[in-house]
């Protein structure tokens, strides 16, 4: 099984991604910030794991590395933004 590795998967292109790679058989890791209010997120169908990732948090990045282990990730989709101070 193929797997995908999406960030800001919660909304928009995030989530219609989430579900395409879903419904097409993938594994999908998918990481937001809030999975708790991410109902939609939540709800799709398919082998999906929601993690909780704020990307500029190190230790949240590294926690997020352990539950994925070894197991190969064919694409990472880079989809959550950074905002400046």
């Amino acid at each position: 099984m193929q797997t995908i590795l999406i960030t800001g998967a919660n909304r928009g292109i995030g989530l219609a991604l989430t579900r395409s790679f879903a419904e097409d058989g993938w594994r999908v890791h998918a990481c937001c910030r809030d999975p708790e209010r991410a109902e939609d997120l939540r709800a799709v169908d398919g082998a999906v794991a929601v993690h909780r990732l704020d990307v500029p948090d190190g230790a949240m990045v590294a926690r997020l590395a352990r539950q994925v282990g070894s197991r190969a990730i064919h694409i990472r989709f880079s989809n959550a933004g950074v905002y400046g101070a």
